[in-house]
């Protein structure tokens, strides 16, 4: 019988990994009061269940007090002496470190694998107990990141794969439309004129009732021979010379009032998932806790408009186009991306902001104060320029698109052929 320790904190992840490693059929999780209160280890166990490798049995033990040394060896001695012919192993990575320490001096003189796990490099734990490694090879999912700090898919799997398979039509229309961003912001311009004359002059109540209800479009010019020929095919509508006839539904307006650029950078990187050593890349995906929906403190405010796993850390792009009149410093969607991250509580989260907006350039560069809070938020910014070489990289087929992918990620450990 195999029976392994984790010690609970907030951060899950290390803990999780030796799990899915060592596949235990007895799992006992310590946590504190104060992990308690959040439902640390409920949470552990709910992101367990969700994995692919074996379910363990699980029991939740609590330590009261939480900076003994020897509070913390006397349980683990209570467990010890029930199954003392099991092989145990112990994950000191988590809780206090008088819990830390008190774990490694109960089991350092047992037979007994005593493992860490950096939160730096999740690839390897450490074996304190042999001076060993042990690989951690399990891929963790999206969900499965979420779960261990109390959040749900508030939007069904069902749903965002429908979404995804939709996007999957659009990608060669949203890379032309990305590789012509004036273009197509002329587009979600004269939109707005249609919207208004159809759904009356509050330009923001017209929009939402066209992306809800859709929209017929009479006479809708588009003079570039391609696009319009583009538009016609992926949305069933009429040519009829310059202009464009017929009925818009509404996730086809969701997608040309700025959803193009959602799918293009989600499709390219699902497309390239692969050589970019990335994985779960997901589109739209709405973190938050199913038990609590009517408490607005408990949900993320808005979807996750691309998330995907690098390594064992969740990244996740937020998509912004159009002239951002409203954020004229650019600094108001820095800030919701910080609280985005802020709000789910975790260590190794990664963001990125791909932007078509003028408001954070001057000239062909990133303003100064803009790039400074970005630093300061971890968030990488991808400006319109390297937006439009994306595009035509993708429309033309070139294979150097993977390296610049790498770059503009920052992924090191692109898989080369």
């Amino acid at each position: 019988m195999k029976v392994m320790v984790c010690l609970i904190s907030d951060q899950h992840v290390p803990n999780l990994l030796t799990v899915h490693a060592v596949e235990p059929d007895l799992l006992f999780l310590v946590e504190t009061p104060g992990m308690k209160s959040k439902r640390a280890a409920a949470n552990f166990i709910k992101a367990i269940r969700m994995g692919n490798s074996k379910k363990p049995k699980c029991r939740i033990k609590t330590l009261m007090e939480e900076n003994s040394i020897r509070a913390t060896s006397e349980l683990l001695g209570t467990l010890f002496f029930n199954y003392s012919e099991a092989e145990w192993i112990v994950n000191i990575t988590g809780g206090t470190k008088p819990m830390s320490i008190g774990a490694f001096e109960f089991f350092k003189n047992k037979t007994a694998k005593i493992l860490y796990v950096p939160i730096i490099a999740q690839s390897q734990a450490i074996d304190f107990s042999s001076g060993s490694f042990i690989d951690l090879k399990y891929k963790l999912r999206i969900k499965e990141f979420l779960a261990g700090y109390g959040f749900d898919y508030l939007k069904k799997d069902e749903k965002i794969s429908k979404n995804e398979e939709h996007a999957k039509k659009l990608l060669e229309l949203a890379a032309n439309l990305s590789a012509n961003i004036d273009l197509a912001h002329k587009i979600m311009n004269d939109l707005d004129i249609k919207f208004k004359e159809a759904y009356g002059d509050d330009i923001e109540a017209a929009r939402t009732k066209a992306r809800n209800k859709g929209i017929t479009l009479v006479n809708f010019e588009i003079p570039d021979n391609k696009m319009r020929n583009l538009l016609s095919i992926a949305f069933g509508l009429h040519e009829d010379g310059r202009t464009l006839n017929g009925i818009l539904k509404d996730h086809d307006v969701q997608f040309l009032t700025g959803g193009w650029l959602e799918v293009f950078i989600w499709g390219i990187l699902a497309k390239y998932c692969t050589e970019l050593n990335i994985f779960d890349v997901r589109l739209g995906p709405h973190p938050g806790k199913k038990s609590d929906n009517n408490d607005l403190q408990n949900k993320v405010k808005n979807d996750l408009d691309i998330a995907f796993m690098y390594g064992q850390s969740l990244r996740f792009v937020e998509c912004k186009t159009g002239d951002q009149r409203h954020d004229p410093s650019g600094n108001e969607t820095l800030y919701k991306v910080e609280a985005i991250k802020k709000q789910l509580g975790a260590l190794n989260i990664k963001s990125y902001l791909a932007t078509t907006a003028p408001n954070i350039l001057k000239g062909n560069e990133i303003k100064d104060a803009i790039a400074e809070r970005a630093k300061l938020y971890n968030c990488t910014i991808i400006p319109s320029m390297e937006i439009r070489a994306l595009a035509e990289m993708e429309i033309n087929k070139n294979p150097e698109i993977v390296k610049k992918l790498s770059e503009l990620f920052l992924l090191r450990d692109v898989v080369t052929s």
